[in-house]
């Protein structure tokens, strides 16, 4: 599972791999890794603002599959749990411990999973083998886009999206209703995808993970479809897409834009 964090002490944004998480509703908690002039550190954080009235949530997820796989996540309920705190017996009265899912490695090593529910940092140094890296994503045939940097490639890429077209735009939410008519409402996946067609690239495959706003603007019938240029940004850890050229963000655009929390795209045939 990958998400995007925000550090309410440090008032910054990041994203990183799920590794745990702990009970659920008011007191989840989901254990992750963040990054500082010292080196890497695992944490577990609150899944929802308690100081928001609205009570938002402080994790967003990106990708449900994220680097690694849930599949190798080990489930325990509150039975399994109250016989592990029989090997916790010095965890201060105030902390809740009543679920967990996640990696077995954690669960099993009761040193780490200690400090971590007395929401102590540990360092990644000894478990550097367990630790999954942006570089992972690197394995597939698919770009991401993360940074500027990542922004000036695929503009490069590209020709800046000049002379192309949008062919075509799909979106998936997760919710459905199975073959017994129950009705399944997580909208846990938001994704957009969208072709382009060019003059100056081969097609592009853009796809737009955990949707937040999708602005579609299809062109009137006095004018033609093809972009001249496009624009895209990365702020707080969040992706915004335009179908022109502008400045800044602009959340009043009037034209085609798209803002979500994970972009990846590619060439195809």
């Amino acid at each position: 599972m990958f998400v995007r964090v925000f550090d309410s002490q440090r008032n910054i944004y990041f994203k990183s791999e799920v590794y745990a998480i702990i009970n659920s509703g008011w007191y989840e908690k989901r254990l992750v890794v963040f990054s500082t002039d010292d080196g890497s550190y695992f944490k577990f954080f609150d899944y929802i603002d308690k100081s928001d009235p609205k009570h938002k949530v402080l994790i967003n997820t990106i990708t449900s599959n994220g680097f690694g796989s849930t599949s190798e996540w080990i489930r325990k309920d509150s039975n399994d749990v109250d016989k592990k705190l029989e090997e916790y017996a010095r965890l201060p009265d105030d902390i809740r411990f009543f679920e967990y899912k996640g990696h077995a490695w954690i669960y099993e090593n009761i040193s780490l999973l200690t400090k971590l529910l007395k929401g102590d940092m540990v360092s990644t140094k000894g478990y550097k083998h367990q630790i999954f890296t942006s570089n992972a994503r690197q394995s597939d045939d698919w770009n991401y886009v993360d940074k500027q940097q990542d922004i000036d490639f695929i503009l490069e890429q590209t020709g800046g999206f000049h002379d192309s077209v949008l062919k075509k735009l799909d979106y998936i939410s997760g919710s459905y209703v199975d073959d017994k008519n129950q009705m399944y409402c997580m909208d846990n996946i938001k994704q957009v995808s969208m072709w382009f067609d060019s003059q100056w690239c081969r097609p592009i495959e853009m796809v737009f993970e955990s949707v937040i706003a999708l602005n579609l603007r299809p062109y009137s019938d006095n004018e033609t479809s093809f972009l001249f240029d496009a624009a895209l940004f990365v702020q707080n850890e969040t992706i915004f897409f335009f179908d022109s050229r502008i400045d800044a963000i602009d959340r009043n655009y009037d034209g085609t834009w798209i803002e979500a929390y994970g972009l990846r795209w590619r060439f195809c045939d």
